[in-house]
């Protein structure tokens, strides 16, 4: 009797450490899904635990666990997850703590009612002292790195090329700076992406520029390889290189942030040394990529206005996300020397100094829903600061490649209302020496309907429409691209 009594209290405290079980797991999904989305979108059919581990990032003398499951979800109206300004894929994502590749059934053009959506989740739960099991934040999963060499593209160089460059750096004398290593590694980048887009070339393939490895371009750009057109992603530094290579024919596409194609046009900014890219032409807008004003909960920061004489990271120099930042920054009457330090560091690193309170607040330019800033959510309660209305008419009226645009509720977790910000598009650039029958077979494939870019690896995938090709786009369109998607919403009336 004693042993049958031990094993039943061994089972009950090793269902205890499991965290909360599936009815508990389901109440909370389900009110997360109803925060997420209008009543009556869809109905949760099918939830399945699939099992947890210990959190290993949780805070010091906190039990946490991260549970893992899926779910069917069936659409009970008609409904477009891509719309750019109203709750969609990113509530879905945010809700259920998914990712790329993590969520399928979402198509391009707008589901139907019937449809099925599935979807693998996280979330994690924390321990009270009481027993029970409360709710922290959706975990999501975190992306595949991409590799450093265009996926299925061939080797760079011959070995000997290769074996010359390593000589180069193992016998760098001692007192080698890190700005040389710097420079060292800039060519061996430049190099190597000029070597992939030659040989996408020669393959009949077409080199696009993305992005970072696990950044949000270069996702984008992976997920259109579908077999029908050979896209060679590229591992870039970002939107303003992209630019330059598609301006001198070292890749046929490129992705860059709208704002920062604009000045490239006309010559300003990053690019007034250059003179004017007049042959730059657009394929379309992809997907909005919207400021965020990122703070901690707890922190007394209400308004942009209170970012004066506090710690903000705005992003690399070089980075288009910083030239915006700072834009944003003067239209709410703050100049850099008011800031009471300006700190340099990308998004990833920016957050981890949020966490640790080395900073106030960080000002980013990005697609939503960002993994990173959701995945941050989990560890410490993150904020988002609404732009004030009269900053927006300023920057609207400043140029032609900013729209307004609100982060629906639900975007990221603990977000209860919708965020008025200003946004630029994400857009497709081509290369000028791209025949007109590539730029409509192109076109068609990144605008065409039913496909499922979400289940490939991009969650702004489900933003990209023929409707909203122009919505942002300050530059030319290329003619062939323009009959093309009028064709394509000619199609859907």
């Amino acid at each position: 009797m004693r042993r049958l009594l031990c094993l039943l209290l061994l089972a009950l405290l090793g269902a205890c450490s499991r965290g909360p079980d599936a009815d508990v797991l389901r109440r909370d999904v389900e009110a997360r899904l109803a925060e997420a989305l209008p009543a009556g979108t869809l109905k949760l059919e099918a939830l399945h635990r699939r099992g947890s581990q210990k959190d290993i990032k949780a805070p010091p003398g906190e039990a946490r666990r991260i549970v893992y499951f899926d779910v069917d979800l069936r659409l009970l109206k008609d409904y477009d997850f891509g719309a750019w300004d109203s709750p969609g894929v990113a509530g879905i994502i945010s809700a259920l703590g998914t990712g790329p590749k993590g969520l399928s059934g979402i198509v391009s053009g707008g589901n139907r009612a019937g449809d099925l959506l599935r979807a693998h989740g996280t979330a994690i739960y924390k321990r009270e002292d009481d027993g029970r099991w409360t709710a922290v934040a959706p975990e999501g999963f975190r992306n595949v790195v991409a590799p450093a060499f265009a996926s299925g593209a061939p080797r760079p160089a011959p070995e000997v090329l290769l074996e010359a460059m390593r000589n180069v750096i193992a016998t760098a004398p001692p007192e080698t700076t890190a700005a040389t290593h710097e420079v060292i590694a800039q060519e061996l980048q430049s190099a190597h992406a000029a070597i992939q887009a030659r040989l996408a070339r020669i393959n009949y393939g077409y080199a696009l520029a993305a992005g970072p490895a696990g950044g949000q371009y270069l996702r984008f750009a992976q997920a259109l390889g579908d077999g029908r057109l050979r896209i060679v992603p590229l591992v870039t530094a970002g939107g303003e290189e992209n630019l330059r290579m598609v301006h001198a024919q070292q890749a046929q596409l490129g992705m860059v942030q709208g704002d920062s194609a604009l000045m490239a046009y006309e010559g300003r900014g990053p690019f007034a040394r250059e003179g004017r890219y007049t042959s730059l032409r657009a394929i379309g807008s992809l997907y909005p990529e919207a400021v965020h004003v990122v703070v901690r909960a707890d922190s007394d920061i209400r308004g942009m206005a209170d970012l004066a004489g506090r710690r903000v990271s705005i992003g690399v120099p070089g980075a288009a996300s910083r030239t915006t930042a700072i834009a944003v920054l003067e239209a709410h009457g703050i100049a850099l020397e008011e800031l009471g330090r300006v700190v340099d560091c990308p998004l990833n690193e920016g957050l981890v100094a949020l966490r640790r309170d080395e900073i106030d607040a960080l000002i980013q330019v990005i697609g939503f829903p960002s993994d990173s800033i959701r995945d941050a959510t989990a560890s410490v309660p993150l904020r988002l600061l609404p732009l004030e209305e009269q900053a927006l008419e300023r920057l609207v009226a400043q140029s032609p490649a900013y729209f307004k645009l609100s982060l629906p509720r639900g975007t990221y977790p603990h977000q209860n209302t919708a965020v008025p910000t200003v946004a630029t598009a994400a857009i497709l650039v081509v290369s000028a020496d791209m025949s007109d029958s590539e730029v409509a077979a192109i076109t068609r494939l990144v605008y065409g309907r039913g496909q499922d870019l979400v289940a490939r690896g991009s969650a702004q995938g489900a933003q990209v429409s023929a409707d909203t090709a122009l919505l942002g786009l300050a530059v030319p369109m290329h003619t062939a691209a323009e009959k093309v998607i009028a064709e394509l919403k000619a199609d859907r009336r």
